[in-house]
C-alpha cells in the first residue's frame, strides 16, 4: 500500500513540475512580446513616427511594429523596408572578406595597390594606409561630414552625388593620426573599400548582392548604389525629420544621400532580414568562412576595450552580454542591429526618424534601444 501511495505521489509531482514548466516556457514569451509591444507603443506615439523590432533566437522569430509607415495613416508593418544607414559597412566587410577568400584581396596591402594615384595622392597618408587600416578605423583619415560645406551642398546640391565629389571634401585634409596608431570612425573609410571592391570585381553593388545578399537568403534587401533605382522601393518607409515634435517629411534627401554614400551606407531592408543576415554572417557562417568572422570579429583595443572590428562594432550590456553588430544614423532613418552570442539572439531595432542632426532623438533612440533589448533578452 504504501508503494502505492509513494508511485502517485511521485506521479502527481512529475505531472505539476511538467505544468509548472509549461507555463515557465510558454507564459514569458507572451509577457515578452506584450512588454515590447507596450514599450514600442508608447514610443511611436511620443516621439518616432514608425518602429520596427525583429527578434530572432533559436526558438523562434517574431517582428514587431509600431506607429506609421507613412504619416499620416499609414499603419507600419513587418514588410516596410528600412533605410539601414552604416549597418551596411557589415556587408561590405563581408564582401571584402570574400574578397580575401576568392585570393583577390590582401588586408595587409596598402590601399594603392586597388586605388588609383588620383585618389591616393590626395589623401593624407594615402599611400601607407593599408586594407585592414580602412576596415577597423584605423586610418586617421578625416571624414565628409567633417567639411563646413558638406551639409549645405547636401540640402541645396544634386543628389546623389558623385564618388569623386564625396572625395573632395577630404582630399588635401590633413590625417587626424598616423595609420594604425588610434581608433576613429570614419565613414570615407568605407567608401574607399567600395571603390576598392569596383576596382577589383568592375561593378561593387552586384558582387555585394551577389556574393553576400543573396547567398544569405535576404529576399527584402536591396543595396541601393549602383542599382539604377529612382526611388526607393514601393514597400520603403517614407523619411521624416522632427523638429519640437513636428515632422518634416525628407523622403528625397533620405534616398538620395543613401545612394551616394558607397559602402558606408546603402541597404535598405526589413528587420526581419537584417536579423538573418546577421545570423547567416555571425552564426550560421554561410556567407564567408570561420576564419573570416573570426577575423571580423577580432576587435582592436584601445583605452583597455574592445571597440570595433571589421565592419562590427563591439560592446557589452549592462549585464555583461557581448553584442555583436553595428547601429546607423540619417538625415530621416535610425537603426540598431546586434547579434549575442550567449544567448544566440539577434535583435533588429528600426525606426523612419532621423538622428544623425538630433542630438535629443539619438539619446532617445538609444534609450529605446537599451529598453528593448533588455526586455528582450531576460534582463530584470
Amino acid at each position: 500500500m504504501k508503494c502505492i501511495k509513494y508511485l502517485l505521489f511521485a506521479v502527481s509531482f512529475i505531472l505539476f513540475s511538467c505544468s509548472n514548466d509549461d507555463d515557465s516556457t510558454e507564459h514569458p514569451i507572451v509577457d515578452v512580446k506584450a512588454k515590447l509591444q507596450q514599450v514600442m507603443d508608447k514610443a511611436a506615439a511620443s516621439g518616432f513616427p514608425g518602429l520596427s523590432l525583429t527578434v530572432k533566437s533559436t526558438n523562434e522569430t517574431y517582428t514587431l511594429v509600431s506607429g506609421k509607415s507613412a504619416l499620416p495613416s499609414t499603419a507600419m508593418a513587418a514588410g516596410n523596408l528600412h533605410y539601414m544607414q552604416s549597418i551596411s559597412k557589415t556587408f561590405t566587410a563581408a564582401a571584402v572578406m570574400k574578397l580575401k577568400e576568392e585570393g583577390k584581396i590582401n588586408l595587409g596591402d596598402k590601399i594603392n595597390v586597388y586605388l588609383p594615384a588620383s585618389v591616393c595622392d590626395n589623401l593624407s597618408n594615402g599611400n601607407s594606409i593599408t586594407v585592414l587600416q580602412l576596415m577597423n578605423m584605423t586610418s586617421g583619415l578625416p571624414d565628409f561630414l567633417e567639411h563646413p560645406d558638406f551639409l549645405n551642398d547636401v540640402v541645396s546640391g544634386e543628389l546623389p552625388m558623385s564618388s569623386s565629389q564625396i572625395l573632395s571634401y577630404v582630399y588635401g585634409k590633413p590625417a587626424h593620426f598616423t595609420p594604425g596608431s588610434k581608433f576613429e570612425y570614419c565613414n570615407v573609410n568605407y567608401h574607399l573599400l567600395a571603390l576598392i571592391i569596383e576596382s577589383i570585381t568592375g561593378n561593387h553593388h552586384d558582387y555585394i548582392t551577389k556574393k553576400i545578399i543573396q547567398p544569405a537568403g535576404l529576399g527584402s534587401t536591396v543595396y541601393l548604389p549602383g542599382s539604377g533605382l529612382q526611388a526607393a522601393p514601393a514597400n520603403a518607409v517614407r523619411s521624416y525629420l522632427s523638429d519640437s515634435g513636428n515632422y518634416t517629411d525628407v523622403t528625397g534627401l533620405q534616398f538620395g544621400t543613401v545612394m551616394s554614400f558607397i559602402g558606408d551606407d546603402g541597404i535598405i531592408a526589413t528587420t526581419q532580414d537584417v536579423a538573418d543576415f546577421y545570423v547567416a554572417l555571425l552564426n550560421k557562417k554561410q556567407i564567408v568562412s570561420q576564419s573570416s568572422v573570426d577575423e571580423m570579429m577580432s576587435g582592436i583595443q584601445f583605452s583597455g576595450k574592445q571597440q570595433y572590428g571589421l565592419g562590427l562594432h563591439l560592446y557589452k550590456t549592462s549585464k555583461g552580454l557581448q553584442a555583436v553588430g553595428h547601429n546607423g544614423s540619417g538625415a530621416g532613418a535610425a537603426a540598431e542591429a546586434y547579434y549575442f552570442p550567449e544567448k544566440e539572439v539577434t535583435l533588429v531595432l528600426a525606426t523612419n526618424v532621423g538622428t544623425l542632426l538630433d542630438e535629443e532623438k539619438t539619446i532617445a533612440f538609444e534609450r529605446l534601444k537599451v529598453r528593448l533589448f533588455d526586455i528582450a533578452l531576460g534582463a530584470k
